[in-house]
């Protein structure tokens, strides 16, 4: 097999669910916007209320709290078992929830993206600046983004594709619901993606409630995130 049929099963192999927000976020913007993005003053957002109270909990600023976060999450969201699972990145902490898809990875994801460890994004990037950039680009399918109080958010429906790893096997796609947060001249970006908005707002809903410390119920179900688009 050469390198090129190996890179493309490597990409088919990759999981689109946990890497859309992110890594597929980075193809989308040009590396000269996101620089000139990270070197301009706090972009100003429009005040928006987040969905699901997100704007009403206190975001842990260490890893000693983003770990006890999300070790307070339910075993069970939207009737989903809590998946033992990792993507190997060191820059960032994975909660999955139901079974593993080969191409787009768990149907329930929720994870924790620090920049000052990572190397995709510039290091003194904050959410703010990447809710901006990403509001500003017209394939990243925004439905919703702003900033309550001083937190900053954007809410997107992505189509993500996927060619087979075999000559002749259709590429499949699939929808997904994805919601990303942080505190706006914060480092730290809290993302949730979901196949579904029903599994979106269940995974919104188990976040809220393990930040406020509330005792965590078996599953977590909530209702369709509210889709509020911009004029």
């Amino acid at each position: 097999m050469d390198v090129r049929a190996e890179e493309e099963q490597a990409m088919f192999r990759m999981p689109m669910l946990v890497l859309v927000i992110t890594v597929f976020l980075g193809a989308l913007i040009e590396p000269d916007a996101v620089r000139a993005q990270a070197s301009t003053p706090a972009p100003l957002l429009p005040a928006a209320t987040a969905p699901l109270n997100l704007g009403t909990v206190t975001l842990p600023d260490n890893e000693e709290g983003v770990s006890a976060l999300f070790g307070r999450l339910p075993a069970t969201v939207a009737g989903e078992p809590r998946a033992d699972y990792s993507d190997g990145q060191t820059d960032r902490v994975i909660a999955a929830y139901g079974t593993v898809d080969l191409a787009f990875g768990p149907p329930l994801s929720l994870q924790v993206l620090d920049f000052t460890t990572g190397d995709f994004f510039p290091r003194e990037f904050t959410a703010g600046e990447f809710v901006a950039s990403a509001a500003g680009t017209s394939d990243y399918d925004t439905v919703a983004f702003g900033q309550d109080d001083t937190l900053a958010w954007i809410q997107a429906e992505t189509t993500a594709g996927v060619a087979g790893n075999m000559p002749g096997t259709p590429t499949i796609s699939r929808r997904i619901y994805t919601l990303a947060w942080g505190e706006a001249t914060g480092s730290r970006l809290f993302t949730a993606a979901a196949f579904s908005p029903e599994g979106l707002a269940a995974l919104i809903s188990a976040f809220v409630m393990a930040a406020e410390s509330q005792p965590a119920t078996p599953t977590v179900e909530a209702t369709p995130v509210a889709h509020w688009r911009r004029e």
